[in-house]
């Protein structure tokens, strides 16, 4: 926990989210707790390696990253998010199911600053998850994925990294590209017209642990 809190003296802003309990256990897949994209990969994220997670804006790629973490931390796991670009908002993430108390929330000033937070707490161990959600930013050439992978994979955690456009190149294990979002209105005689829920269609791009080019269509219900 103090270095949690000197990691975030050091490169973010403190949030009101809290780490919560270690998880104990070193399984090869990190279960995302959606049925449908856990029998496409085999049980879901592999432990120790990159994966990546790519779509344009509002295709629902934040949305599916929520899910994961919440998969995780629902299964009592520990996750950090690593937020340069200060997008997460805590409260849909919770109504989308993740556990805040087991939730590490670093929000660094700079994408650099991302980076050496995302080495440090790799480097560490205790978390299942680590996502670096760089957003729109264009890819980094200064970023040594090789390092981070060195780092995920010598503490058995699962780095996911959610952006536009690829940024990890050859060191992901798997790329996920999420496609053709579509919103989700609920309807009728007398009755408001709310928003229901999204549905996406999510595909494997890259798949160096099985068969590439599988695809599903997610639905998400909206809290």
């Amino acid at each position: 926990m103090a270095s949690a809190a000197a990691i975030l003296h050091r490169l973010g802003r403190p949030g009101a989210i809290r780490l919560g309990a270690t998880p104990t256990g070193t399984p090869t897949r990190l279960p995302t707790r959606l049925a449908s994209l856990d029998a496409m990969l085999d049980g879901g994220l592999p432990r120790g390696r990159v994966s990546e997670l790519t779509g344009a804006r509002s295709t629902g790629r934040t949305a599916l990253a929520c899910a994961i973490a919440a998969g995780a931390t629902g299964a009592g796991e520990a996750i950090a998010w690593i937020d340069p670009e200060d997008a997460l908002d805590p409260e849909a993430a919770a109504r989308s199911g993740l556990v805040l108390e087991r939730t590490l929330w670093v929000r660094p000033r700079t994408l650099d600053d991302a980076t050496r937070a995302t080495d440090l707490l790799l480097a560490a161990g205790g978390m299942a998850l680590v996502v670096l959600d760089v957003a729109e930013s264009p890819p980094h050439p200064h970023i040594h994925w090789t390092r981070l992978a060195r780092a995920a994979e010598r503490t058995r955690t699962a780095l996911l990294v959610v952006s536009k456009r690829p940024h990890a190149g050859a060191t992901a294990a798997l790329m996920l590209e999420v496609t053709a979002r579509r919103v989700r209105w609920s309807s009728g005689p007398g009755r408001l017209v709310l928003l229901d829920g999204l549905t996406c269609r999510v595909m494997v791009a890259r798949n160096r642990l099985g068969p590439p080019g599988g695809a599903i269509v997610l639905r998400q219900a909206c809290a």
